[in-house]
């Protein structure tokens, strides 16, 4: 009995022992465990979850801010998204032409109308930027409304209402629109320009092309116009002046022929040679008579003076002829050969005139004919194309882009939201 006792006491003590013991190491475990979450995870709200317990009202308002986040900016935008692309976008038709730039000008006299730093590559070059720049410019869209409503084109009802262009819209707005439905790429190495518009019918997008085309086409050549008319009004001038120095040659020819009384010199000349050939026969012929009178009568005879006299008028006359055609005459006059120099030198005049006054009219009938060509040519070696089936939207594309957009967006919140709740924590 004594020993059944003593058993019973000593198996009391190792119980009681090993209950001691057993919260002991509890307690140490758990003061341990304590010590790890303070200095491990200073979150009041990962202390509440790693202790089991239930999480504050401000968590729970966080982690509904973070849904409602996620579905305002990627749920709904997307099926947004979905919605109209599958449902409501308006089918886009997009027309393509091809084309380069021509010129026509003629090469006229280099040394007058162009110079060794302006080469026709260079003048194709610079049309072809014009014609570019006109196409993005708010001169493009006044020549369009000129030939078609653009407000009733791109602004009809059954156009979707993100597609559509607003009623009140200004000319800023419109310029904006019609940049995003024309588009424009050059191959500068060729100088192919490929132009593409786009419209919300297969026929409409075709007949803005060739508007477009034929309007270019225009405003390159009115560039070039202003030019061809001021070269004209200069021509012109040019050729007014040549025929009145024409005139003023001919009229001091004519005068000088009225002071002089010659009309030609070398018709002159002639005239009076022959008259002087003929006065030396008769003063020949009076002189044979003389000694043959002389032989038969005294030399005071009156026949022989009457003949003495004739010889010496005869001689007299011969010698003023003489002075006329070359020589000096004893009154100071210009002899014949005088008169040819003076006559020479305005006939020389004259002539270079006229010379003048025929290139002038040469270059301005080659100006005329110039002016009155079309001078650049928009010349679209493919025509532009009919569509067949919408080019926009493209829906996979659409979706997957805006996919991306609306995710960056979302993970932009709610970054901003947790790191809002850390610094809370």
């Amino acid at each position: 009995m004594d020993n059944l006792v003593k058993d019973n006491d000593q198996l009391t003590d190792v119980k009681a022992r090993t209950v001691q013991e057993r919260r002991q190491r509890m307690a140490a475990a758990l003061s341990s465990y304590a010590r790890a979450l303070t200095f491990e995870n200073r979150s009041r709200r990962n202390l509440y979850r790693l202790a089991g317990l239930a999480p504050r009202t401000r968590d729970r308002l966080f982690s509904i801010m973070l849904m409602v986040i996620v579905g305002v900016t990627l749920v709904l935008p997307m099926l947004g998204s979905i919605g109209y692309y599958a449902f409501l976008a308006s089918p886009g038709y997009a027309s393509q032409v091809r084309f380069i730039v021509r010129s026509s000008t003629p090469l006229l006299s280099r040394d007058r109308y162009s110079s060794n730093a302006v080469e026709p590559k260079e003048k194709i070059v610079q049309d072809t930027a014009i014609l570019l720049n006109y196409l993005q410019s708010p001169a493009i869209i006044q020549d369009m409304q000129k030939h078609v409503d653009l407000h009733t084109l791109f602004g009809a009802e059954r156009i979707d209402f993100l597609s559509r262009l607003p009623t009140e819209s200004t000319q800023d707005d419109l310029l904006n629109y019609w940049e995003k439905h024309a588009s424009t790429y050059v191959n500068t190495k060729s100088g192919i320009v490929e132009l593409e518009i786009t419209a919300y019918t297969p026929q409409q997008a075709h007949d803005l092309v060739q508007l477009v085309l034929r309007l270019a086409e225009e405003r390159v050549n009115k560039l070039s116009s202003a030019m061809w008319d001021d070269l004209r009004v200069s021509t012109q001038a040019d050729v007014d002046r040549a025929t009145q120095e024409v005139a003023d040659l001919r009229g001091k020819i004519r005068d000088t022929q009225n002071q002089t009384g010659v009309f030609d010199v070398d018709m002159s000349a002639r005239q009076l040679a022959s008259v002087l050939t003929a006065i030396e026969t008769n003063i020949a012929e009076l002189r044979s008579r003389r000694i043959a009178l002389g032989d038969a009568v005294s030399s005071r005879a009156p026949q022989a003076a009457d003949l003495d006299r004739r010889i010496a008028a005869a001689e007299e006359q011969s010698q003023k002829l003489r002075a006329q055609i070359a020589g000096s005459s004893s009154n100071g006059d210009v002899n014949l050969a005088g008169y040819s120099t003076v006559f020479d030198t305005l006939k020389l005049d004259l002539s270079m005139a006229e010379k003048r006054l025929t290139a002038a009219l040469k270059d301005l009938e080659k100006v005329k004919l110039v002016s009155s060509l079309q001078l650049v040519y928009v010349d679209n070696f493919i025509e532009p194309t009919m569509p067949d089936s919408n080019k926009y939207p493209n829906i996979p594309l659409s979706l997957f882009l805006s996919l991306i957009a609306c995710l960056g967006v979302c993970a932009f919140v709610c970054g901003i939201l947790v790191m809002i709740r850390k610094q809370l924590d």
